[in-house]
Protein backbone atom coordinates (compact mmCIF):
# COMPACT_ATOMS: atom_id res chain seq x y z
CA UNK A 1 0.00 0.00 0.00
CA UNK A 2 2.40 2.33 0.45
CA UNK A 3 4.24 2.24 -2.70
CA UNK A 4 1.21 2.56 -3.62
CA UNK A 5 0.36 5.82 -1.64
CA UNK A 6 3.99 7.02 -2.51
CA UNK A 7 2.82 7.05 -6.49
CA UNK A 8 -0.20 8.90 -5.77
CA UNK A 9 2.10 11.45 -3.47
CA UNK A 10 4.63 11.70 -6.63
CA UNK A 11 1.84 12.26 -8.90
CA UNK A 12 0.28 15.30 -7.42
CA UNK A 13 3.75 16.53 -6.93
CA UNK A 14 4.29 17.72 -10.17
CA UNK A 15 0.78 19.45 -10.32
CA UNK A 16 1.65 20.95 -6.86
CA UNK A 17 5.06 22.11 -8.78
CA UNK A 18 2.97 23.21 -12.11
CA UNK A 19 0.52 25.50 -9.85
CA UNK A 20 3.02 27.36 -8.20
CA UNK A 21 5.26 27.37 -11.36
CA UNK A 22 1.93 29.63 -12.75
CA UNK A 23 2.05 32.03 -9.68
CA UNK A 24 5.10 32.63 -9.44
CA UNK A 25 5.40 33.80 -13.34
CA UNK A 26 2.14 35.84 -13.24
CA UNK A 27 4.06 37.42 -9.78
CA UNK A 28 6.66 38.07 -12.26
CA UNK A 29 4.68 39.24 -14.77
CA UNK A 30 2.98 41.72 -12.22
CA UNK A 31 6.31 42.56 -11.22
CA UNK A 32 7.86 43.05 -14.67
CA UNK A 33 4.92 45.14 -15.91
CA UNK A 34 5.24 47.52 -12.72
CA UNK A 35 8.73 47.51 -13.67
CA UNK A 36 7.81 48.77 -17.35
CA UNK A 37 5.29 51.20 -16.21
CA UNK A 38 7.80 52.92 -13.47
CA UNK A 39 10.42 52.51 -16.34
CA UNK A 40 7.85 54.70 -18.84
CA UNK A 41 7.18 56.97 -16.39
CA UNK A 42 10.48 58.33 -15.80
CA UNK A 43 11.05 58.19 -19.61
CA UNK A 44 7.83 60.47 -19.82
CA UNK A 45 9.32 62.89 -17.53
CA UNK A 46 12.81 62.76 -19.08
CA UNK A 47 11.14 63.66 -22.49
CA UNK A 48 9.08 66.07 -20.50
CA UNK A 49 12.07 67.96 -19.05
CA UNK A 50 13.60 67.51 -22.86
CA UNK A 51 10.44 69.56 -23.85
CA UNK A 52 10.96 72.31 -21.13
CA UNK A 53 14.35 72.54 -21.87
CA UNK A 54 14.41 72.26 -25.82
CA UNK A 55 11.80 75.08 -25.21
CA UNK A 56 14.31 77.02 -23.30
CA UNK A 57 17.13 76.42 -25.91
CA UNK A 58 14.92 77.86 -28.88
CA UNK A 59 14.11 80.88 -27.16
CA UNK A 60 17.49 81.22 -26.05
CA UNK A 61 18.59 81.06 -29.23
CA UNK A 62 15.86 83.10 -30.56
CA UNK A 63 17.45 85.91 -27.73
CA UNK A 64 20.60 85.31 -29.49
CA UNK A 65 20.28 85.81 -32.87
CA UNK A 66 17.51 88.85 -32.34
CA UNK A 67 20.66 91.36 -30.70
CA UNK A 68 23.41 90.05 -33.62
CA UNK A 69 21.00 90.76 -36.37
CA UNK A 70 20.72 94.61 -36.43
CA UNK A 71 24.95 94.68 -36.25
CA UNK A 72 25.29 92.44 -38.95
CA UNK A 73 22.79 94.53 -41.09
CA UNK A 74 24.70 97.32 -40.15
CA UNK A 75 28.49 96.13 -40.35
CA UNK A 76 27.91 93.10 -43.30
CA UNK A 77 25.45 94.59 -45.26
CA UNK A 78 25.76 98.56 -44.81
CA UNK A 79 22.47 99.26 -44.48
CA UNK A 80 21.13 102.29 -42.49
CA UNK A 81 19.95 103.23 -39.26
CA UNK A 82 16.54 102.98 -39.84
CA UNK A 83 16.50 100.43 -42.54
CA UNK A 84 18.36 97.84 -40.53
CA UNK A 85 16.35 98.78 -37.47
CA UNK A 86 13.01 98.66 -39.51
CA UNK A 87 14.11 95.05 -40.43
CA UNK A 88 14.77 94.19 -37.05
CA UNK A 89 11.46 95.50 -36.23
CA UNK A 90 9.00 93.89 -38.39
CA UNK A 91 10.60 90.35 -37.70
CA UNK A 92 10.54 90.70 -33.78
CA UNK A 93 6.77 91.80 -34.12
CA UNK A 94 5.79 89.54 -36.41
CA UNK A 95 7.04 86.94 -33.62
CA UNK A 96 4.80 88.16 -31.15
CA UNK A 97 1.02 88.84 -33.17
CA UNK A 98 1.43 85.35 -35.13
CA UNK A 99 0.56 83.15 -32.19
CA UNK A 100 -2.87 84.36 -32.70
CA UNK A 101 -2.59 82.54 -35.95
CA UNK A 102 -1.12 79.23 -34.33
CA UNK A 103 -3.90 79.60 -31.39
CA UNK A 104 -6.28 79.28 -34.39
CA UNK A 105 -4.43 76.65 -36.27
CA UNK A 106 -4.35 74.24 -33.03
CA UNK A 107 -8.04 74.76 -32.07
CA UNK A 108 -9.38 74.18 -35.90
CA UNK A 109 -6.85 71.48 -37.90
CA UNK A 110 -4.21 70.66 -34.90
CA UNK A 111 -4.16 69.93 -31.31
CA UNK A 112 -0.60 71.50 -29.03
CA UNK A 113 1.85 69.65 -29.84
CA UNK A 114 1.84 69.24 -33.48
CA UNK A 115 1.34 73.26 -33.75
CA UNK A 116 4.86 73.54 -31.61
CA UNK A 117 6.33 70.86 -33.33
CA UNK A 118 6.06 72.37 -36.54
CA UNK A 119 7.12 75.53 -35.78
CA UNK A 120 10.01 74.53 -34.09
CA UNK A 121 11.07 72.68 -37.39
CA UNK A 122 10.55 75.26 -39.17
CA UNK A 123 12.83 77.40 -37.00
CA UNK A 124 15.61 74.94 -37.10
CA UNK A 125 15.03 75.44 -40.90
CA UNK A 126 15.56 78.98 -41.16
CA UNK A 127 18.55 79.61 -38.75
CA UNK A 128 20.20 77.03 -41.08
CA UNK A 129 19.08 79.23 -43.84
CA UNK A 130 20.19 82.29 -41.67
CA UNK A 131 23.76 80.66 -41.51
CA UNK A 132 24.09 80.02 -45.11
CA UNK A 133 23.02 83.36 -46.44
CA UNK A 134 26.33 84.62 -44.98
CA UNK A 135 28.82 85.99 -47.67
CA UNK A 136 31.36 83.00 -46.83
CA UNK A 137 29.25 80.07 -46.98
CA UNK A 138 27.70 79.81 -50.62
CA UNK A 139 30.22 82.26 -52.19
CA UNK A 140 32.05 79.70 -54.45
CA UNK A 141 28.63 78.23 -55.50
CA UNK A 142 26.73 81.75 -56.37
CA UNK A 143 30.19 83.35 -57.82
CA UNK A 144 30.35 86.20 -54.91
CA UNK A 145 33.06 86.78 -53.27
CA UNK A 146 33.52 85.72 -49.51
CA UNK A 147 34.36 88.83 -47.53
CA UNK A 148 31.71 90.44 -44.91
CA UNK A 149 31.15 93.05 -47.35
CA UNK A 150 27.64 93.89 -49.18
CA UNK A 151 28.73 93.65 -53.00
CA UNK A 152 29.95 90.09 -51.68
CA UNK A 153 26.00 89.59 -50.33
CA UNK A 154 24.10 88.20 -53.83
CA UNK A 155 20.71 87.88 -55.16
CA UNK A 156 20.83 84.22 -53.07
CA UNK A 157 21.67 85.01 -50.13
CA UNK A 158 19.38 88.06 -50.17
CA UNK A 159 16.34 85.59 -51.18
CA UNK A 160 17.62 83.30 -48.09
CA UNK A 161 17.81 85.71 -45.66
CA UNK A 162 14.86 87.31 -46.07
CA UNK A 163 13.35 83.70 -45.99
CA UNK A 164 15.14 82.52 -43.01
CA UNK A 165 13.54 85.61 -40.94
CA UNK A 166 10.37 84.86 -42.22
CA UNK A 167 10.49 81.37 -40.73
CA UNK A 168 12.37 82.14 -37.75
CA UNK A 169 9.52 84.60 -37.20
CA UNK A 170 7.26 81.10 -37.24
CA UNK A 171 9.15 79.45 -35.08
CA UNK A 172 9.91 82.11 -32.19
CA UNK A 173 6.17 82.48 -32.42
CA UNK A 174 5.36 79.10 -31.70
CA UNK A 175 7.31 78.93 -28.45
CA UNK A 176 5.82 81.81 -27.26
CA UNK A 177 2.09 79.76 -28.02
CA UNK A 178 3.36 76.73 -26.21
CA UNK A 179 4.24 78.40 -23.02
CA UNK A 180 0.71 80.35 -22.87
CA UNK A 181 -0.91 76.70 -23.73
CA UNK A 182 1.29 75.35 -20.38
CA UNK A 183 0.48 78.20 -18.49
CA UNK A 184 -3.51 78.54 -18.61
CA UNK A 185 -4.10 74.46 -19.25
CA UNK A 186 -1.25 73.24 -16.66
CA UNK A 187 -1.50 70.17 -19.34
CA UNK A 188 0.61 66.95 -18.31
CA UNK A 189 4.14 68.19 -18.44
CA UNK A 190 3.68 70.97 -15.76
CA UNK A 191 1.93 68.62 -13.56
CA UNK A 192 5.11 66.12 -13.39
CA UNK A 193 7.19 69.19 -13.56
CA UNK A 194 5.96 71.06 -10.49
CA UNK A 195 9.76 72.85 -10.54
CA UNK A 196 9.43 73.16 -14.20
CA UNK A 197 10.15 77.43 -14.23
CA UNK A 198 13.02 77.06 -11.52
CA UNK A 199 14.38 74.45 -14.09
CA UNK A 200 13.91 76.62 -16.72
CA UNK A 201 15.44 79.94 -15.06
CA UNK A 202 18.44 77.65 -13.98
CA UNK A 203 19.33 76.37 -17.59
CA UNK A 204 18.24 79.59 -18.94
CA UNK A 205 20.93 81.42 -16.96
CA UNK A 206 23.75 78.45 -17.85
CA UNK A 207 23.13 79.35 -21.53
CA UNK A 208 22.50 83.23 -20.84
CA UNK A 209 26.40 83.24 -19.62
CA UNK A 210 27.79 80.73 -22.39
CA UNK A 211 25.73 82.63 -25.09
CA UNK A 212 27.53 85.87 -23.93
CA UNK A 213 30.97 84.40 -24.08
CA UNK A 214 30.57 81.99 -27.13
CA UNK A 215 29.49 85.86 -28.82
CA UNK A 216 32.66 87.67 -27.50
CA UNK A 217 34.81 84.84 -29.21
CA UNK A 218 33.12 83.68 -32.47
CA UNK A 219 33.69 86.52 -34.79
CA UNK A 220 33.06 84.55 -38.45
CA UNK A 221 29.39 85.34 -39.35
CA UNK A 222 28.66 81.91 -40.50
CA UNK A 223 29.81 80.36 -37.36
CA UNK A 224 27.72 83.01 -35.05
CA UNK A 225 24.52 81.71 -36.73
CA UNK A 226 25.44 78.38 -37.70
CA UNK A 227 26.29 77.20 -34.42
CA UNK A 228 23.06 77.74 -33.09
CA UNK A 229 21.87 75.90 -35.91
CA UNK A 230 23.32 72.90 -34.96
CA UNK A 231 21.61 73.12 -31.72
CA UNK A 232 18.38 74.05 -32.68
CA UNK A 233 18.55 70.90 -34.28
CA UNK A 234 19.54 68.84 -30.90
CA UNK A 235 16.60 70.57 -29.71
CA UNK A 236 14.39 69.59 -32.49
CA UNK A 237 15.26 66.15 -31.90
CA UNK A 238 14.21 66.64 -28.24
CA UNK A 239 11.56 67.59 -28.98
CA UNK A 240 10.02 64.91 -31.95
CA UNK A 241 10.86 62.37 -29.39
CA UNK A 242 8.73 64.28 -26.43
CA UNK A 243 6.04 65.07 -29.22
CA UNK A 244 6.02 61.53 -30.08
CA UNK A 245 5.70 60.11 -26.36
CA UNK A 246 2.71 62.28 -25.61
CA UNK A 247 0.94 61.35 -28.96
CA UNK A 248 -1.05 59.30 -27.66
CA UNK A 249 -1.68 61.29 -24.21
CA UNK A 250 -2.56 64.03 -25.86
CA UNK A 251 -6.07 63.96 -27.62
CA UNK A 252 -7.46 67.06 -29.50
CA UNK A 253 -9.87 68.58 -27.21
CA UNK A 254 -13.06 69.82 -28.96
CA UNK A 255 -14.22 72.91 -28.21
CA UNK A 256 -18.17 72.69 -28.14
CA UNK A 257 -18.07 76.81 -27.79
CA UNK A 258 -16.24 77.24 -30.92
CA UNK A 259 -12.85 79.42 -30.95
CA UNK A 260 -13.28 82.92 -30.02
CA UNK A 261 -11.67 84.35 -33.50
CA UNK A 262 -14.78 82.69 -35.70
CA UNK A 263 -17.55 83.97 -33.13
CA UNK A 264 -16.35 87.60 -33.16
CA UNK A 265 -16.20 86.91 -36.97
CA UNK A 266 -20.08 85.64 -36.98
CA UNK A 267 -21.18 87.87 -34.38
CA UNK A 268 -19.62 90.81 -37.13
CA UNK A 269 -21.37 89.35 -39.90
CA UNK A 270 -24.64 89.15 -38.22
CA UNK A 271 -25.02 92.30 -37.05
CA UNK A 272 -23.88 93.63 -40.13
CA UNK A 273 -26.58 91.72 -41.81
CA UNK A 274 -29.44 92.34 -39.16
CA UNK A 275 -28.00 96.08 -39.19
CA UNK A 276 -31.60 97.49 -40.58
CA UNK A 277 -33.27 95.30 -38.11
CA UNK A 278 -34.89 97.31 -34.45
CA UNK A 279 -33.62 95.74 -31.30
CA UNK A 280 -36.10 94.45 -29.02
CA UNK A 281 -37.21 96.46 -25.80
CA UNK A 282 -36.54 93.39 -23.58
CA UNK A 283 -32.89 92.44 -23.71
CA UNK A 284 -34.52 88.89 -23.05
CA UNK A 285 -35.62 88.16 -26.12
CA UNK A 286 -32.70 87.99 -27.47
CA UNK A 287 -31.22 84.38 -28.79
CA UNK A 288 -29.17 82.39 -26.12
CA UNK A 289 -28.96 78.75 -26.08
CA UNK A 290 -30.47 77.81 -23.01
CA UNK A 291 -30.28 73.81 -23.75
CA UNK A 292 -26.64 73.65 -23.68
CA UNK A 293 -26.25 74.07 -19.66
CA UNK A 294 -22.28 72.68 -20.13
CA UNK A 295 -21.39 76.15 -22.48
CA UNK A 296 -19.87 78.87 -20.13
CA UNK A 297 -23.03 82.23 -20.50
CA UNK A 298 -22.32 85.44 -20.03
CA UNK A 299 -25.27 87.77 -19.20
CA UNK A 300 -26.25 90.59 -21.53
CA UNK A 301 -24.58 94.25 -20.51
CA UNK A 302 -25.50 97.66 -22.38
CA UNK A 303 -23.20 99.09 -24.55
CA UNK A 304 -22.32 98.65 -28.00
CA UNK A 305 -25.86 98.15 -28.73
CA UNK A 306 -25.32 97.51 -32.26
CA UNK A 307 -23.51 94.15 -31.94
CA UNK A 308 -27.16 93.19 -30.08
CA UNK A 309 -28.52 92.77 -33.83
CA UNK A 310 -26.56 89.38 -34.60
CA UNK A 311 -28.87 87.59 -31.57
CA UNK A 312 -32.29 89.39 -32.79
CA UNK A 313 -34.24 86.05 -33.91
CA UNK A 314 -36.04 86.44 -37.10
CA UNK A 315 -39.13 84.15 -37.95
CA UNK A 316 -38.35 80.89 -39.02
CA UNK A 317 -34.40 81.40 -37.72
CA UNK A 318 -32.37 78.77 -36.61
CA UNK A 319 -28.93 78.81 -35.72
CA UNK A 320 -28.07 75.50 -36.71
CA UNK A 321 -29.28 76.35 -40.15
CA UNK A 322 -26.67 79.34 -40.16
CA UNK A 323 -24.62 80.46 -37.32
CA UNK A 324 -23.34 83.41 -39.27
CA UNK A 325 -26.95 85.01 -39.43
CA UNK A 326 -27.84 84.47 -35.59
CA UNK A 327 -25.68 84.39 -32.74
CA UNK A 328 -25.78 84.08 -28.71
CA UNK A 329 -26.22 86.31 -26.33
CA UNK A 330 -22.98 84.88 -25.01
CA UNK A 331 -20.87 85.25 -28.49
CA UNK A 332 -22.11 88.84 -28.78
CA UNK A 333 -21.17 89.24 -24.76
CA UNK A 334 -17.60 87.99 -26.07
CA UNK A 335 -16.96 90.32 -28.43
CA UNK A 336 -18.07 93.00 -27.10
CA UNK A 337 -15.37 92.31 -24.08
CA UNK A 338 -12.63 91.88 -26.91
CA UNK A 339 -13.74 95.60 -28.19
CA UNK A 340 -13.99 96.89 -24.47
CA UNK A 341 -10.16 96.09 -24.16
CA UNK A 342 -8.62 98.24 -27.16
CA UNK A 343 -7.99 101.65 -25.11
CA UNK A 344 -6.06 98.75 -22.24
CA UNK A 345 -4.25 97.32 -25.87
CA UNK A 346 -3.07 100.77 -26.88
CA UNK A 347 -0.92 100.66 -23.76
CA UNK A 348 0.61 97.67 -24.49
CA UNK A 349 0.70 98.80 -27.67
CA UNK A 350 3.14 101.71 -26.67
CA UNK A 351 5.23 98.65 -24.50
CA UNK A 352 5.71 97.11 -27.80
CA UNK A 353 6.98 101.07 -28.97
CA UNK A 354 9.30 101.33 -26.60
CA UNK A 355 10.72 97.63 -25.91
CA UNK A 356 11.22 97.59 -30.13
CA UNK A 357 14.59 100.41 -29.25
CA UNK A 358 16.02 97.44 -27.31
CA UNK A 359 17.62 95.06 -29.83
CA UNK A 360 18.27 98.11 -32.09
CA UNK A 361 19.01 101.12 -31.09
CA UNK A 362 20.41 100.32 -28.09
CA UNK A 363 22.25 97.67 -29.27
CA UNK A 364 23.71 100.30 -32.27
CA UNK A 365 24.59 102.62 -29.33
CA UNK A 366 27.04 99.73 -27.26
CA UNK A 367 28.73 99.24 -30.71
CA UNK A 368 31.12 101.72 -31.10
CA UNK A 369 31.56 102.14 -27.61
CA UNK A 370 34.35 100.84 -25.39
CA UNK A 371 33.49 97.72 -23.84
CA UNK A 372 36.36 97.00 -21.40
CA UNK A 373 35.95 96.39 -18.16
CA UNK A 374 39.50 96.61 -16.33
CA UNK A 375 41.15 93.91 -18.33
CA UNK A 376 38.68 92.50 -20.26
CA UNK A 377 36.54 92.99 -23.13
CA UNK A 378 32.33 92.82 -22.51
CA UNK A 379 30.90 91.61 -25.76
CA UNK A 380 28.05 93.37 -27.41
CA UNK A 381 25.21 90.28 -25.99
CA UNK A 382 26.13 91.37 -22.48
CA UNK A 383 23.99 93.93 -22.17
CA UNK A 384 20.80 92.17 -24.02
CA UNK A 385 21.32 89.26 -21.55
CA UNK A 386 21.73 91.45 -18.73
CA UNK A 387 17.96 92.60 -19.09
CA UNK A 388 17.00 89.05 -19.65
CA UNK A 389 18.15 87.75 -16.34
CA UNK A 390 16.96 91.18 -15.14
CA UNK A 391 13.53 90.51 -16.45
CA UNK A 392 13.90 86.87 -14.97
CA UNK A 393 14.49 88.29 -11.44
CA UNK A 394 11.72 90.21 -11.40
CA UNK A 395 9.41 87.62 -12.56
CA UNK A 396 10.40 85.31 -10.15
CA UNK A 397 11.20 87.90 -6.95
CA UNK A 398 8.58 90.32 -6.80
CA UNK A 399 4.86 89.92 -4.97
CA UNK A 400 1.72 89.16 -6.80
CA UNK A 401 -0.30 92.79 -6.96
CA UNK A 402 -3.75 93.52 -9.47
CA UNK A 403 -2.85 93.69 -13.33
CA UNK A 404 -3.79 97.20 -13.17
CA UNK A 405 -0.83 97.71 -11.05
CA UNK A 406 1.57 96.19 -13.36
CA UNK A 407 0.18 97.71 -16.20
CA UNK A 408 0.76 101.24 -14.57
CA UNK A 409 4.12 99.65 -13.27
CA UNK A 410 5.08 98.99 -17.10
CA UNK A 411 4.85 102.20 -18.14
CA UNK A 412 6.08 104.09 -15.72
CA UNK A 413 9.47 102.26 -16.44
CA UNK A 414 8.94 102.34 -19.87
CA UNK A 415 9.74 106.48 -19.21
CA UNK A 416 11.92 105.81 -17.10
CA UNK A 417 14.10 103.94 -19.53
CA UNK A 418 13.34 106.04 -22.13
CA UNK A 419 14.67 109.39 -20.13
CA UNK A 420 17.75 107.44 -18.96
CA UNK A 421 18.78 106.48 -22.87
CA UNK A 422 18.37 110.59 -23.74
CA UNK A 423 20.31 111.35 -21.00
CA UNK A 424 23.39 108.53 -21.90
CA UNK A 425 22.72 109.47 -25.64
CA UNK A 426 23.30 113.16 -25.21
CA UNK A 427 26.13 112.18 -23.21
CA UNK A 428 27.57 110.39 -26.10
CA UNK A 429 27.30 112.68 -28.73
CA UNK A 430 28.96 115.43 -26.17
CA UNK A 431 31.64 112.91 -26.44
CA UNK A 432 31.70 112.46 -30.44
CA UNK A 433 31.83 115.91 -30.52
CA UNK A 434 34.63 116.59 -28.03
CA UNK A 435 37.24 113.93 -29.90
CA UNK A 436 36.19 115.04 -33.46
CA UNK A 437 34.16 111.51 -34.51
CA UNK A 438 31.11 112.78 -36.12
CA UNK A 439 32.13 111.48 -39.44
CA UNK A 440 33.99 108.34 -38.46
CA UNK A 441 31.10 105.78 -37.52
CA UNK A 442 33.60 102.89 -37.39
CA UNK A 443 35.38 104.50 -34.58
CA UNK A 444 35.71 103.57 -30.86
CA UNK A 445 34.02 106.13 -29.00
CA UNK A 446 36.14 106.66 -25.27
CA UNK A 447 33.17 106.25 -23.49
CA UNK A 448 32.09 103.05 -21.09
CA UNK A 449 29.08 100.56 -22.26
CA UNK A 450 28.48 100.41 -18.86
CA UNK A 451 26.88 103.42 -18.93
CA UNK A 452 23.81 101.85 -20.70
CA UNK A 453 23.19 99.30 -18.07
CA UNK A 454 20.83 101.38 -16.22
CA UNK A 455 18.27 101.45 -19.30
CA UNK A 456 18.65 97.93 -20.02
CA UNK A 457 17.87 97.66 -16.86
CA UNK A 458 14.31 99.37 -17.01
CA UNK A 459 13.91 97.75 -20.05
CA UNK A 460 13.82 94.36 -18.30
CA UNK A 461 11.38 95.65 -15.29
CA UNK A 462 9.31 97.06 -18.29
CA UNK A 463 9.19 93.93 -19.84
CA UNK A 464 8.98 91.20 -16.62
CA UNK A 465 5.89 93.93 -15.29
CA UNK A 466 4.20 93.60 -18.85
CA UNK A 467 4.04 90.02 -18.96
CA UNK A 468 2.88 89.70 -15.54
CA UNK A 469 -0.06 92.30 -16.49
CA UNK A 470 -1.23 90.10 -19.47
CA UNK A 471 -1.33 86.95 -17.18
CA UNK A 472 -3.38 88.55 -14.59
CA UNK A 473 -5.47 90.75 -16.64
CA UNK A 474 -8.26 88.38 -16.98
CA UNK A 475 -10.39 86.68 -14.39
CA UNK A 476 -9.96 83.13 -14.26
CA UNK A 477 -13.58 82.46 -14.87
CA UNK A 478 -13.00 82.91 -18.62
CA UNK A 479 -12.86 79.44 -20.30
CA UNK A 480 -9.25 78.78 -21.36
CA UNK A 481 -10.29 78.45 -24.97
CA UNK A 482 -11.21 82.45 -24.79
CA UNK A 483 -8.65 83.24 -22.14
CA UNK A 484 -5.70 82.90 -24.47
CA UNK A 485 -6.76 84.39 -27.06
CA UNK A 486 -7.01 87.78 -25.26
CA UNK A 487 -3.53 86.55 -23.78
CA UNK A 488 -1.99 86.43 -27.49
CA UNK A 489 -4.63 89.46 -28.07
CA UNK A 490 -2.32 91.33 -25.50
CA UNK A 491 1.16 89.84 -26.94
CA UNK A 492 0.10 90.54 -30.58
CA UNK A 493 -0.54 94.63 -29.41
CA UNK A 494 2.82 94.40 -27.92
CA UNK A 495 3.73 93.30 -31.52
CA UNK A 496 2.16 96.30 -33.32
CA UNK A 497 4.08 98.67 -31.11
CA UNK A 498 6.94 96.69 -32.15
CA UNK A 499 6.42 96.93 -35.70
CA UNK A 500 4.64 100.24 -35.64
CA UNK A 501 8.19 101.46 -34.34
CA UNK A 502 8.82 101.69 -37.85
CA UNK A 503 5.95 104.05 -38.75
CA UNK A 504 7.10 106.16 -35.75
CA UNK A 505 11.00 106.76 -36.87
CA UNK A 506 9.59 107.62 -40.26
CA UNK A 507 6.45 109.68 -38.98
CA UNK A 508 8.71 111.40 -35.95
CA UNK A 509 11.83 112.10 -38.63
CA UNK A 510 9.74 113.85 -41.11
CA UNK A 511 8.27 115.87 -38.41
CA UNK A 512 12.00 116.90 -37.21
CA UNK A 513 12.65 118.16 -40.63
CA UNK A 514 9.91 121.28 -40.28
CA UNK A 515 12.67 122.97 -37.47
CA UNK A 516 15.92 121.37 -39.42
CA UNK A 517 17.52 118.67 -39.86
CA UNK A 518 16.01 115.26 -39.92
CA UNK A 519 16.90 113.26 -36.28
CA UNK A 520 17.34 109.95 -38.26
CA UNK A 521 20.47 110.19 -40.45
CA UNK A 522 22.47 107.57 -42.18
CA UNK A 523 24.98 107.08 -39.33
CA UNK A 524 24.31 106.98 -35.94
CA UNK A 525 27.06 109.54 -35.23
CA UNK A 526 25.06 112.47 -37.17
CA UNK A 527 21.51 111.25 -35.63
CA UNK A 528 19.85 112.72 -32.90
CA UNK A 529 18.22 110.13 -30.68
CA UNK A 530 18.47 111.48 -27.89
CA UNK A 531 15.64 113.65 -28.94
CA UNK A 532 13.65 110.69 -30.13
CA UNK A 533 13.97 109.12 -26.85
CA UNK A 534 12.72 112.41 -25.17
CA UNK A 535 9.66 112.04 -28.02
CA UNK A 536 8.91 108.57 -26.35
CA UNK A 537 9.26 109.46 -22.50
CA UNK A 538 6.54 112.32 -23.23
CA UNK A 539 4.27 109.71 -25.13
CA UNK A 540 4.62 107.74 -22.14
CA UNK A 541 3.92 110.30 -19.62
CA UNK A 542 0.83 111.28 -21.23
CA UNK A 543 0.11 107.57 -21.69
CA UNK A 544 0.18 106.95 -17.85
CA UNK A 545 -2.26 110.18 -17.53
CA UNK A 546 -5.00 108.63 -19.34
CA UNK A 547 -4.71 105.20 -18.53
CA UNK A 548 -7.27 104.83 -15.63
CA UNK A 549 -9.75 105.20 -18.41
CA UNK A 550 -9.04 101.35 -19.73
CA UNK A 551 -9.51 99.74 -16.43
CA UNK A 552 -12.43 101.65 -15.49
CA UNK A 553 -14.40 99.18 -18.09
CA UNK A 554 -13.30 96.24 -17.36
Amino acid sequence: MHPQHDDVQNADVPVNINEEAQIGGSMDDDANNRASKNQESKLAKALAICTIAGMGIINLLSLLAMPMMNTYLTNVWKLSLTNAAGIVNIWEGSSKILPIALAYLSDTLMSIYPVHLMSTIVYTIGLGLLAMSTPSVLSKFTGTCSDNQPECIGRTQRIMFFTSLALMAVGISGTKFLKTELQLKKIKIHQKLPDSDNLSAIAFIIGAFGGTIFSGVIKPWSLRFGIPAIFCIAATSFLVASFIAHSGSQPKERNPEGNLLTNMARVLVASAFKISQKLPDDPAQLYENIDQSNIHSLSHTPGLRWLDKAAIVLPDERQGENKWKLCTVTQVEETKSVIRTIPMFISFTFCGLVKSIGNTYFLEQANNMNPKLGNHKLPILFLPMLYELMKLFWELARKEWPAPFHVISSICYSVLCCTIAASVERRRLHEIRRYDLLDKPEERIPMSVLWLVPQFFFLGMLDSYFEKSVENLFPDGIPLSKRKYLIHFAHGASGVGTVGGVLSVYVVGKISEIGGKNWFQYTLNRSRLDRYYWTLSALGALNCIVLDSPFSNL
